[in-house]
């Protein structure tokens, strides 16, 4: 193997471990307070060392929403259909189990800033998410349409991401946001008749 390729193997690997030890630092202080030097620190590296793979503090932010998004979305496709749970046990499990659990408040300035400087990565996590959820509901639904007049399955899925992110923003407390997003899965599947005696897994995937 080419010295060159084991160098951008190399480098590809130290930047997953920075990337790695970079996401509880800003979880755990949001994206202004987090330092390049805390950081460092977390990854057991040198300032100058982190820096050589990320040339500043928006650059790592940006490798660490992509990664964050990856994660995301394995952990909703996951929940969606695990099995022994009810289809609202499972739509909560996936809000739930895709949300850190550290403080709200600090959660809710990472969307913020994750929003303002990566709008398509975002976008794209919160397409999959809806995504996942329209194709969750349409396979409880079995040949059913969705039944609720001027709404799509789609806009229903996207109704459940929306109020996440709206109970996120309004709340500090986990609990609250769990009870606040459990009222709100319940109403869309009684709109959509899913609710109590098909609200059971139909298949595996």
């Amino acid at each position: 193997m080419p010295s060159s390729a084991v160098t951008e193997g190399e480098s590809q690997t130290r930047q997953d471990e920075i990337v790695e030890a970079a996401i509880p630092v800003f979880l755990r202080f949001g994206y202004k307070k987090a330092s390049m030097d805390a950081v460092a620190a977390a990854a057991n590296l040198s300032r100058q060392a982190v820096y050589l793979h990320f040339s500043n503090k928006e650059t790592l932010f940006g490798a660490v929403v992509d990664s964050l998004g990856q994660a995301t979305r394995q952990t909703a496709h996951v929940a969606l259909w695990r099995e022994g749970l009810t289809l609202d046990q499972q739509l909560l499990a996936a809000f739930d189990e895709t949300m850190p659990h550290e403080s709200l408040e600090l959660l809710s300035e990472l969307l913020s800033t994750a929003r303002e400087l990566f709008p398509e990565s975002v976008a794209d996590i919160d397409a999959f998410v809806v995504q996942e959820v329209t194709a969750r509901l349409q396979d409880a639904l079995g040949r059913r349409r969705w039944p609720v007049p001027g709404v799509t399955l789609g806009q229903a899925a996207d109704v459940l991401q929306a109020t996440s992110y709206g109970i996120k923003e309004q709340t500090g407390s986990r609990t609250e946001y769990l009870q606040g997003m459990q009222s709100a899965i319940v109403l869309v599947l009684a709109a959509g008749g899913l609710m109590p005696s098909t609200s059971h897994p139909r298949s595996t995937k």
